[in-house]
Formats: C-alpha cells, sequence, structure tokens
C-alpha cells in the first residue's frame, strides 16, 4: 500500500510536469542564460520543490478533492460551462482558458494579499529570496503557501463553477507549464505585445530589487489584470534587473521550512519591545 503510494505520487502530473519543466527549460537555460546561476544554488530549490509534492500530497490533496467534492454536491457551481457551449475538444480547451482567466483574477488578489499583510509576507518571502530567479524559483513557495493557496483558488472556482469533464484534465495542466517558464533565466519576452501574456521578462520585474519594481507586475499568465488595477509595468528587453530581498538569503532546507517562524518571532518580539512602533512598520511595505 505504502509502495502504491509512493509511485501515485511519484508519478503523479504534478511531479511529472514539474520534472519535465526542470529538464526542458532548465536545458534551454544552459544554453540562453540571462544571467549566471551557480550549479549548487540550483540543488536547493530542486530538492525543496520535490519534498514539497510529497508533503502536499499528504496534507492537502485527499482533503481539498473531498472538500471540492463536496461544494459540487450540495448545489455550488452556479456556472455550468459545458451548459455554456464548452464540450469536446474545442469546448474544453475554451473552458480551460476561461478558467485560466478566472484563476488569474483570484490569484493576483491572493499574490496582492501575501506582499500587502507582513504575516502573509512571511511565508511568500522564501520565494521572493532567490537571488539567482530561475525555473526551479517555481516551485520555491513555503508549504504553508502551497497549502493556503487552493482555499483562495481551487474552491472558490469550485463554488462558482461547475467543473468541466475530467477528459480535459490533460488540458488543464498546460497554463501551469507557462509558471515554470515565466521564472525562467533567459531573456524573453512578446516585446509591444507584452500585455497578451506574461514573459520571463515580465515576471522578472516583479522579483525585481529595483525600487520602482516594488510591488508590480504580480499576475501569473494575462497581464491585464496589473493593467486593470494599476501594478503594471512594461519589460524592457535589455533590461535584466538583480532579484532577491535585501538581506535576505536561504543556504539549506531548514532554513527554508523555518525562514517564516523567524519572522514571526521577529515582529512578535518587536511588538512586546515598542508597540507603536511596530504598528507604524505593519503599515510600511512589508519588503522594503
Amino acid at each position: 500500500m505504502l509502495t502504491a503510494w509512493f509511485l501515485n505520487v511519484v508519478l503523479g502530473d504534478e511531479f511529472v510536469l514539474m520534472f519535465g519543466m526542470f529538464v526542458i527549460i532548465g536545458l534551454i537555460e544552459y544554453f540562453l542564460p540571462a544571467q549566471p546561476v551557480p550549479r549548487r544554488h540550483y540543488w536547493l530549490n530542486l530538492s525543496y520543490g520535490f519534498v514539497n509534492i510529497f508533503l502536499v500530497s499528504i496534507l492537502l490533496l485527499p482533503v481539498l478533492a473531498g472538500v471540492a467534492y463536496a461544494i459540487q454536491g450540495i448545489g455550488f457551481g452556479f456556472i455550468d460551462l459545458r451548459a455554456l457551449g464548452f464540450e469536446g475538444l474545442v469546448g474544453s480547451f475554451v473552458a480551460v482558458l476561461v478558467g485560466t482567466v478566472i484563476w488569474d483574477f483570484l490569484q493576483y488578489w491572493e499574490h496582492r494579499l501575501y506582499h500587502g499583510s507582513r504575516i502573509f509576507w512571511q511565508m511568500h518571502l522564501l520565494h521572493h529570496s532567490d537571488e539567482h530567479m530561475n525555473v526551479t524559483t517555481a516551485s520555491r513557495h513555503h508549504v504553508f503557501e502551497n497549502l493556503l493557496a487552493p482555499f483562495f483558488v481551487t474552491l472558490p472556482t469550485a463554488i462558482l463553477f461547475q467543473v468541466p469533464p475530467v477528459d480535459i484534465a490533460v488540458l488543464s495542466l498546460l497554463p501551469y507549464t507557462w509558471v515554470y517558464m515565466t521564472h525562467a533565466n533567459i531573456n524573453f519576452g512578446f516585446g509591444p505585445f507584452w500585455w497578451l501574456l506574461t514573459s520571463p521578462n515580465y515576471h522578472r520585474v516583479h522579483h525585481s530589487l529595483t525600487a520602482e519594481h516594488t510591488d508590480r507586475n504580480f499576475v501569473n499568465w494575462f497581464p491585464i489584470w496589473d493593467i486593470i488595477f494599476g501594478t503594471a509595468v512594461v519589460p524592457r528587453w535589455s533590461e535584466c534587473p538583480q532579484t532577491g530581498v535585501a538581506g535576505v538569503t536561504v543556504r539549506s532546507m531548514r532554513e527554508a521550512y523555518l525562514l517564516p517562524f523567524k519572522g514571526w518571532r521577529q515582529m512578535v518580539l518587536r511588538k512586546l519591545d515598542d508597540p507603536v512602533a511596530a504598528h507604524a512598520g505593519d503599515q510600511r511595505l512589508p519588503h522594503t
């Protein structure tokens, strides 16, 4: 039974997808790097990403699947995509596109919450602390953030929409392949069409250490949400800013998992030492 579970995780869609993107995009980065990345740097992100796959599979997926099924079972799912004609291969593709636009909107506001709250920022800090952004950075999210994300995105989607048939499961993975691409260490953008789809150059702005890039370009896929809500910065082809968070370096798995606790502890100590100053500090941007 344990062996069957292990193989199910290792051969699962998410694991295979991540492994495949690491290999394919990693080769592109190797031959066309935007900036040099020390080889040893990849090992931390690779190890952390694969361990998180196991943790999320154990702690989250069974519970989330049951909750989503229950939500659909008690009558939620107010909009039936199939009733709108999203059937067959073309219909499934359109349903995936519609779903991705909706997920991107929800994730946009989830992402802004992580940046706007000092409490949530301590979890998101691990992702942003990567000073050598590359394809493996896409999997460098703290496990707490992995556990919270579906509740901000998947469950609201289950409440609002009746999920398309299972036969589009493979197509549903396609948008997530692009998230690995947008973190790639390559100089690639869409020039005047930057507003159509997120590119590595567009998303690198979000991870930039440059002051004018702070809290910009939040979206995973469609810059339209950044444009509508005033957080878009047009990427420049020749611009390849340094990434990371000033004063924060993570060198081991232990430091990665403990990073939020370190931040929360410092917040509590500041609050105890000087409540007025700590409250004022909480109003500032969490990573400035």
